[in-house]
């Protein structure tokens, strides 16, 4: 049904809307798969679960299984339809969360075994039937090769009032030009309204999914440890959310 990657800058709650857009697309049933791309490792964790998934990336001996031929030769489309299954585990509310791991930065000219690995893990999954796939990304989305991107339908920025969330967003939507991501949108999260903040929102010329206000209650739950569906946290920015990247993916003239 719809592939989501979800970027942004370090600590603005894109991990937090990733989790809750599975969860609200787990409740109508859809079956979820979210992966975890980000460094950080948070996401089990925001869809509460508690046992450690090893990072892909740490399979050493299925990556050399798989990707390493006589010769030192590597395979650009190692076998991977099994991965996913095996070295992901099942929330409570039934998504499927997989961690991606870390991915080597070495320039474009870059390849070696794990990256080649990792990007046949995520083609894998964007191409697969699953009815919904949520990413979460960092900022940089080095994980998305131009292939790969092409079965994205829409990668959101998530920003916080701030000039340098804002300039990570203007170096975000760069970077899915770049890779050939067309549909791209922006959520606005941690909002306090003051002049500045207003300001800064009416700046924004690409289209805004939502704005979530900026609610202590996320806080709490995130140092308690507990997924925010699970407080009584007030979500309903998060479905209002969910609704309008759906009509933006279906309506060309869609408008917020």
């Amino acid at each position: 049904m719809v592939k989501i990657a979800i970027s942004g800058k370090g600590g603005v709650g894109k991990t937090t809307l990733a989790a809750m857009l599975a969860h609200l697309f787990a409740k109508e049933n859809y079956r979820v798969t979210a992966i975890d791309c980000d460094s950080a490792f948070n996401l089990q964790s925001a869809l509460g679960i508690r046992k450690k998934i090893e990072p892909l990336s740490e399979l050493k001996e299925v990556i050399e299984e798989r990707v390493v031929m006589e010769g030192g030769i590597f395979r650009y489309n190692p076998r991977v339809d099994d991965i996913l299954d095996e070295y992901s585990e099942f929330s409570e509310n039934g998504v499927r969360v997989a961690v991606l791991g870390t991915i080597e930065k070495g320039g474009e000219g870059c390849f070696c075994p794990a990256n080649a690995f990792l990007r046949a893990i995520l083609r894998h999954a964007i191409f697969r039937r699953d009815e919904v796939l949520i990413l979460d990304m960092e900022a940089g989305i080095e994980h998305l090769g131009r292939g790969t991107a092409k079965g994205v339908d829409l990668l959101i920025a998530v920003v916080e009032p701030g000039t340098r969330s804002f300039e990570t967003l203007s170096r975000i939507k760069k970077l899915s030009d770049d890779i050939g991501i067309e549909k791209f949108a922006v959520v606005v999260n941690k909002y306090i309204e003051t002049e500045e903040s207003k300001k800064l929102i009416e700046s924004i010329n690409f289209p805004v999914l939502g704005i979530i206000p900026y609610n202590q209650c996320f806080v709490e739950a995130d140092l308690k440890n507990i997924p925010p569906y699970e407080s009584d946290c007030e979500i309903t920015e998060f479905a209002k959310i969910k609704e309008n990247l759906i009509r933006f993916l279906e309506n060309e003239d869609w408008d917020n």
